[in-house]
């Protein structure tokens, strides 16, 4: 009989479900759109109802699964504990997924879980200081740094999205906070951020103005109109790119990595914009410059990760996996 792994990305707008061999090989994945109601088991519930589901047709046995999950988490008990960018908030992931299943489940930041793939099968594999940003509908992160994957007390020694890169007061993130990264950059709070700069702008009224002014500028609207020679829109984007190049700057200041790697649909989707953010962080850099580049595993370094994360689990995990699961 063929043993199988579950490999889980929940996101803030959708979650992705792959079975997987025990060598890593992806069988077959589904998607379906991440719960944004019905209490603290709707997530694992629409999970295992997509595990069932593959090994219904593959058959087999289930022996792990991993989960990279937004956050921020309390990796003890393995539940999200309040995701800035999901009306859900709170919900439980690994009790209810190792009652159901009967075998270990490992939980981690879905940006962990893509620094892990990185490290084991991506850019920085052979490589001891590795690290994942990813530019999406949130801002986040995960580190290998010396061949250890950080974790932190909770499980939340990653939150790069949460610098703080203005002190203005004007940016407030799904959080809470004032000036983080993602409260001005992430794809969720960008139309805010856009909204916020048509009101200081003393140019032309053009498209991408109007369409700000009622914070009604999609990031998507927003990349057209400056690759059309918007002004306003190039305005915007000068400002975002130099957000980005801070907290870039700022991630390899911290982390001092070999190996960067960038992912997320912002960041896949407009390499052009990369390049100009890129371009910048010389401004910003402390340490010396890592090679940094656009993942090679693309939308599915997440859903790769935590499937490595339940093949080869760190022994950073292994731990907390043991004193706090059902074993």
């Amino acid at each position: 009989m063929t043993s199988y792994v579950a490999g889980v990305d929940i996101g803030a707008t959708y979650t992705r479900v792959g079975l997987f061999t025990t060598d890593g090989m992806l069988m077959e994945r589904v998607r379906f759109e991440t719960p944004r109601a019905g209490g603290e088991l709707a997530v694992a519930s629409a999970v295992a109802r997509a595990i069932e589901e593959l090994l219904s047709r593959w058959g087999g046995s289930l022996i792990s699964i991993g989960v990279g999950t937004v956050g921020p988490l309390d990796i003890a008990s393995g539940d999200v504990t309040g995701a800035p960018n999901l009306p859900i908030g709170r919900f439980k992931v690994r009790e209810p997924l190792e009652r159901l299943f009967g075998v270990d489940v490992y939980v981690v930041n879905d940006c962990v879980a893509a620094a892990w793939a990185e490290y084991l099968v991506g850019t920085g594999r052979g490589f001891r200081n590795v690290v994942y940003v990813t530019l999406s509908t949130g801002i986040g992160g995960g580190a290998v740094v010396d061949g250890h994957l950080l974790l932190g007390k909770d499980g939340n020694a990653h939150e790069i999205g949460h610098i703080v890169l203005d002190l203005s007061g004007k940016f407030r993130c799904g959080c809470g906070g004032l000036g983080h990264w993602e409260a001005i950059a992430s794809g969720a709070n960008i139309p805010r951020t856009l909204e916020v700069l048509a009101r200081e702008w003393a140019g032309e009224a053009t498209e991408a103005y109007r369409k700000a002014l009622d914070g009604g500028l999609s990031p998507e609207e927003l990349f057209r109109l400056w690759r059309g020679g918007d002004r306003f829109a190039e305005f915007a984007v000068d400002f975002l790119a130099e957000v980005n190049a801070a907290g870039i700057a700022s991630v390899v200041n911290v982390y001092d990595p070999e190996v960067l790697t960038l992912g997320g649909s912002i960041a896949l989707r407009n390499p052009d914009f990369i390049e100009l953010s890129l371009a910048r962080i010389g401004r910003y850099i402390v340490n010396r410059r890592p090679t940094i580049s656009l993942t090679p595993l693309g939308d599915d370094v997440v859903l790769l990760g935590a499937a490595f994360i339940a093949i080869k689990p760190p022994r950073e995990l292994l731990g907390v996996v043991r004193k706090y699961s059902r074993l």
